[in-house]
């Protein structure tokens, strides 16, 4: 196996680690898989999960994003919505990977898998290192800063992620939530 960090192939000791991670993913991705087929998810319990944490004052308030464009009004249930919506519904893994970061722009995954039907949503997309600004603030500005460009691909991760684990959860039940 032949990996490259930066150009630079890696060490014996740095495939062994490589090695030794990858297969522990992998018997963590089939304990889960086998733990959902074991435990199949009740829908009704579920539903009542979800709807019993939508009663919370704090998540009502943060269950929604609304922001103006092009005249229009853009709106949808939020990421924390859609976080305590997978929490719930179970059997369900979600999130975000940087998988590569370069000088000017990184690439991510924001995924979401329902073990138990093994339905699976990925979005990979690129960050490029810049944050916009309007014109009359100077226009756009490149990231340098290690953690300024972790924040922007976390926030950029976390709207792919909502779109995920939207595609997986029925629409039925999030619009139940949203009530």
């Amino acid at each position: 196996m032949k990996i490259e960090n930066g150009g630079v192939p890696a060490t014996r000791e740095q495939v062994g680690m490589i090695d030794v991670a990858m297969s522990r993913a992998a018997q963590e991705v089939q304990a889960a898989m086998v733990i959902a087929k074991r435990f199949p998810r009740d829908e009704t319990v579920a539903i009542s999960r979800i709807l019993q944490a939508c009663k919370r004052k704090t998540l009502a308030e943060q269950s929604q994003y609304a922001y103006p464009r092009g005249g229009t009004k853009v709106e949808g249930p939020s990421i924390r919505l859609a976080e305590v919506l997978a929490q719930n519904w179970g059997n369900i893994e979600s999130g975000v990977i940087e998988m590569e970061r370069k000088e000017r722009e990184s690439i991510a995954m924001a995924y979401c898998w329902d073990l138990e039907s093994n339905a699976r949503d990925v979005k990979i997309f690129t960050v490029p290192h810049v944050r916009d600004r309007s014109e009359a603030k100077g226009g756009s500005v490149e990231l340098t800063d290690g953690r300024d460009v972790y924040e922007l691909v976390a926030n950029m991760g976390a709207r792919r992620k909502r779109a995920c684990i939207l595609a997986i959860i029925p629409g039925d039940v999030v619009d139940h939530a949203l009530e």
